[in-house]
């Protein structure tokens, strides 16, 4: 697992429109908390928080070096617990939490899955479904794997993959369910079978935009900014 190091600014609770204008000048508001100490209400260097996201991914670990007007330098280690992204611009990070970790203390996290080869049953007709691109794991911070590789080109119609089929290591214990599927190959549907759920999509997402437009009328504005 990659350890990165990354200059962070502290600052006070922004309004709406400060927060826009931070983000127009490529920062990034952020927050540190976690083990029992203070919050932090942070502002981190867009560009430099990009590298790192490319470099080490979400599960990287940081050597975070916060910095406050008047007092000395300090080091926290932390990994990202949340990353809120634009919905059209996902490079783009709007907000970012940073928690506390002790390398000598066991921590969930989720792992990619990288699917490697072509099955041999969608080769035959059949359609791949990656039903989950990632697992939750639990081992020390320094533990934690980059991704885990699953080979997928072995695979006939009707055959899958689940969790429990992953190669772990001694010190990583799997909180996924072990029966969940991560692949499958399924057999193609008929023209029969297709039209009903074409249509049975075409109402859910129907449903899913009428809903979002009577939260957005329910939403109201809010003039500052929150916390944890």
């Amino acid at each position: 697992m990659d350890r990165m190091e990354m200059e962070v600014q502290t600052r006070s609770p922004l309004t709406k429109g400060q927060l826009n204008q931070l983000r127009r000048e490529d920062k990034v508001p952020a927050v540190l908390y976690g083990r029992g100490a203070d919050n932090f209400p942070l502002v981190v260097d867009g560009r430099t928080l990009r590298q790192v996201l490319t470099t080490g991914g979400g599960n990287v670990l940081l050597d975070l070096k916060v910095k406050a007007k008047g007092k000395k330098t300090r080091q926290e280690t932390v990994m990202f617990r949340d990353i809120q992204r634009d919905i059209l611009y996902h490079d783009r990070v709007l907000h970012v939490d940073f928690i506390r970790i002790s390398m000598t203390d066991k921590i969930e996290v989720p792992v990619h899955i990288n699917f490697i080869g072509e099955p041999v049953g969608v080769e035959e007709g059949g359609v791949l479904s990656l039903a989950s691109r990632e697992v939750e794991v639990e081992c020390l911070p320094a533990d934690i794997p980059e991704q885990f590789d699953v080979d997928i080109s072995e695979l006939n119609i009707g055959d899958s993959i689940t969790a429990e089929s992953l190669v772990l290591g001694e010190d990583i214990e799997l909180i996924t369910p072990p029966d969940t599927i991560l692949a499958q190959v399924l057999a193609p549907m008929s023209e029969e079978e297709l039209e009903p759920a074409v249509e049975e999509e075409l109402e859910e997402g129907e449903e899913v935009e009428e809903g979002e437009e009577a939260a957005e009328e329910d939403a109201g504005t809010e003039d500052t900014e929150e916390e944890r």
